[in-house]
């Protein structure tokens, strides 16, 4: 058995979860993942407790994440809207641990596609790290880990690299507040991707491995000798994750910016994709579990 637990994003099949997306689990066991990644930018719409019994027993862990809208913005100027998100995030946090959820993570920070006309102030940063300290701590009776995933500089003006992430979560200073990286993220915004991999190690919670184009890994430009070779060096044992699409919906096209179909189907993609990184697995991690 290897070191690494592998998700699948629940994007790859829909792109809304509802009750009627209880069958993924199943599906993405079969399809030989470990764990789902389930989205709660509809919590409504999500049911934790028929979540966790199904995938209690299929054995399938879970991760969720989510992304903050300009309503929700926890960095924003405005008190209003700060406290709108500081309850929606720890509205996440009570629905994740009710699902038995390992962590909750994602553009946590900030409303994701916002842009400002200047370079931001420590007073983004500052009002952030107030909120998301909140949520750490009301995460932490559930043992439940939170993490900030830094994206590219189209999808967020705050965190874009792994350094940027390191110092918010220096800022916030809880124990279970972590870093989820995005390969496909760092290709645009990191010099390279074993440095950031490799420092974040400490600190990660959840990694998603998605190409430069998120299509089938091993197709596109990322690095992934580099970050395999990272994540065998600092000994990670925990979750990593396909968010990759073949296509989406057009409610997602806008979103994910993808245009065109990325692979003949979902299953094509994720087959492939989980057999090469498992293989990237297999040859940097030593057959003990221990690093080459």
């Amino acid at each position: 058995m290897g070191r690494l637990l592998y998700a699948v994003h629940a994007y790859a099949w829909t792109s809304r979860w509802t009750e009627e997306s209880l069958p993924l689990l199943s599906r993405a066991r079969e399809l030989g993942f470990d764990a789902i990644e389930i989205p709660l930018m509809d919590i409504e719409s999500v049911h934790p407790q028929s979540i966790r019994k199904e995938a209690e027993r299929l054995g399938l862990r879970i991760v969720t994440s989510t992304v903050l809208s300009e309503e929700t913005d926890v960095s924003s100027p405005d008190a209003a809207v700060r406290r709108k998100g500081l309850e929606y995030l720890k509205r996440c946090v009570d629905v994740s641990a009710e699902m038995g959820a390992l962590s909750f993570s994602g553009v946590i920070y900030s409303a994701l596609g916002k842009r400002i006309a200047t370079i931001p102030g420590r007073e983004y940063l500052e009002r952030a790290a107030e909120a998301l300290k909140k949520v750490a701590q009301w995460a932490q009776d559930a043992q439940l880990l939170v993490g900030i995933e830094p994206v590219n500089r189209y999808e967020t003006f705050l965190i874009n690299t792994c350094d940027q992430a390191l110092e918010l979560l220096r800022m916030i200073d809880e124990p279970n507040m972590r870093i989820h990286l995005d390969s496909y993220h760092m290709n645009i915004e990191e010099n390279d991707f074993y440095t950031p991999t490799k420092k974040a190690i400490p600190y990660l919670c959840h990694y998603h491995l998605s190409e430069s184009h998120r299509g089938i890994p091993g197709t596109g430009t990322v690095d992934w000798e580099g970050i395999f070779r990272a994540l065998a060096e600092g000994d990670y044992q925990g979750v990593v994750g396909m968010e990759s699409f073949a296509e989406v919906s057009d409610s997602m096209r806008a979103g994910t910016c993808v245009w065109r179909k990325m692979a003949p189907s979902s299953d094509v993609l994720l087959r492939e994709g989980l057999a090469f990184l498992k293989a990237l697995e297999k040859r940097h991690f030593a057959p003990s579990g221990g690093k080459k």
